[in-house]
């Protein structure tokens, strides 16, 4: 149970954070251009420092199984969500929003929200491990969700970004610098002294991370009218799937399959994650209903604060 309120009392922490960026915007200190600038130096610059800090560490081959481990119950996870969001709104009448519910419950904000969670609350273990859950969902929304949000128009699927993109490139680079074992070689004074300048700079700017998030994440939530949004019935059906549904599912499967502790608590926290922000950005981009999008996003971010701590407490932490 200690490990559930620690989550608890981050996630706690970072929907303060959200709150200061929420207000920000509300008082016009942050803007839409404000936001979009944060986004893409998170995405471009801060997440793959994080995942370089959390990859140096010493070689070792029980953490290399346990990495693959990691990553084959990410991709199982990912497909199994696949499956049953397919099938649960196949008959949703209204096509576009169909589209984005599926996707809405397929894709969490692993990337924004996991690893902020992952760092806090178990360290460069848990980024570690995660990093197989962001490394296997980044191809698969620049693929599956293309195809999902263009009604199968192949010709829109991009591989380059799929796996050509900070994310991607951040995770290879961290595995090269682990499996060399780089960090932790003998190296003569003035190289040794310059590698440690680098790590301090890497450092720094991976403690960005979570206070640039949320407060983005808050910008975004300052544009919804959740008077309006509350009163739609299926974006509680959506929320349900994403925060409660598909991470519960992730717990049962780790309890059945006896994944390891730290692997499993380190897929399930970005399982439990809500809607990723990528969910709006697609839908303006192919013409879909951005503003719905939106809603799911913000509804599912506000509920998390009550489903993670939840979702974590249930596979006994």
């Amino acid at each position: 149970m200690e490990l559930s309120k620690i989550v608890a009392n981050q996630v706690l922490i970072i929907f303060g954070l959200v709150m200061v960026g929420f207000f920000l915007a509300r008082m016009k200190k942050l803007t839409e251009k404000g936001a979009k600038e944060m986004t893409t130096v998170l995405l471009s610059v801060v997440t793959p420092c994080v995942l370089i800090t959390s990859y140096e560490k010493p070689f070792n081959v029980s953490e290399v199984k346990n990495l693959g481990i990691a990553a084959a119950f990410a991709l199982f996870l990912h497909i199994f969500a696949i499956v049953l969001s397919t099938v649960v709104f196949k008959r949703q009448k209204d096509e576009n929003h169909r589209r984005i519910n599926t996707y809405a419950s397929i894709y969490s904000n692993c990337g924004f929200m996991a690893i902020p969670l992952l760092s806090a609350a178990l360290g460069n273990q848990g980024v570690f491990f995660g990093s197989m859950y962001l490394a296997v969902f980044t191809p698969l929304y620049w693929t599956h969700g293309i195809y999902l949000y263009t009604g199968g128009n192949k010709r829109e699927i991009s591989l380059k970004k799929g796996f050509i993109n900070p994310g991607v490139i951040g995770t290879v680079v961290s595995m090269v610098l682990f499996f060399s074992g780089f960090w932790f070689k003998a190296y003569p004074a003035p190289l040794n002294a310059g590698i440690g300048v680098i790590k301090s700079v890497i450092g720094y700017i991976a403690s960005l991370n979570t206070p640039l998030a949320m407060l983005v994440l808050g910008y975004y939530l300052s544009e919804i009218n959740f008077a309006a949004c509350l009163k739609k019935p299926v974006i509680y059906a959506v929320c349900f799937m994403r925060l409660l549904i598909i991470p519960l599912s992730c717990v049962f499967a780790a309890k059945i399959i006896n994944i390891p502790p730290d692997v499993a608590k380190a897929i399930i926290i970005p399982a439990a994650c809500p809607v990723a922000n990528i969910t709006t950005l697609f839908a303006a981009k192919y013409n879909l209903d951005a503003n719905y999008a939106s809603e799911l996003v913000s509804v599912s971010t506000v509920l998390s604060v009550i489903t993670i701590p939840l979702v974590v407490m249930s596979f006994g932490l």
